[in-house]
């Protein structure tokens, strides 16, 4: 019997992130898709990333319609991770984002998807935000844009599994603005 256990527990730690194997050939176009979509924004390709993100939009759109929005257990995490990145860097088409958010949300609360994903979506393409991960730096403080009802911040962000906003601030102060706390 603890042979079995062993053999389970390696299945399971061997397959790519708990990915359904039905969807092998669409979690493998994702991915290539997050790489070039990464690839074009740090200037590795010869691709204008405007160009690549409306087409690569485009075939998301197209992905989304046939099966659904890319859950983790259908494509695992990184794939499904690679699919909020082309909607994320969507802004040309903001009406597909905002599609693409309502059909997240449900999926981020059920934990369907990684729900920082929507969180991060979601405050990209709303002014006021609600969860406070956008902003700018002010010297070494990060900042975030206006939040609407902001006593209400952190019930949002942990409805979500996320840390305190002061938390995350803290965290983005250091990896975004340069300070590190000694």
């Amino acid at each position: 019997m603890k042979y079995f256990y062993s053999i389970v527990f390696l299945l399971i730690v061997s397959s790519p992130s708990c990915a359904s194997e039905e969807f092998s050939d669409l979690r493998a176009e994702l991915l290539e898709m997050m790489k070039l979509d990464q690839d074009t924004l740090h200037g590795k390709t010869q691709f204008s990333f405007e160009e690549l993100n409306a087409e690569q939009s485009k075939r998301l759109q197209e992905i989304v319609e046939k099966f659904g929005w890319p859950t983790i257990e259908m494509v695992g995490k990184d794939a499904s991770q690679a699919a909020w990145i082309i909607v994320q860097h969507a802004d040309h088409d903001t009406q597909f984002q905002n599609n693409m958010l309502s059909m997240m949300r449900p999926l981020a609360i059920s934990k369907e998807i990684d729900p920082g994903n929507y969180v991060y979506l979601y405050d990209r393409t709303h002014t006021p935000q609600l969860y406070g991960t956008q902003g700018k730096c002010e010297g070494s403080t990060f900042k975030p844009f206006p939040i609407k009802e902001i006593e209400q911040i952190n019930a949002r962000r942990g409805e979500m599994g996320m840390s305190s906003v002061q938390e995350y601030w803290d965290m983005a102060s250091e990896r975004m603005c340069g300070t590190s706390k000694r």
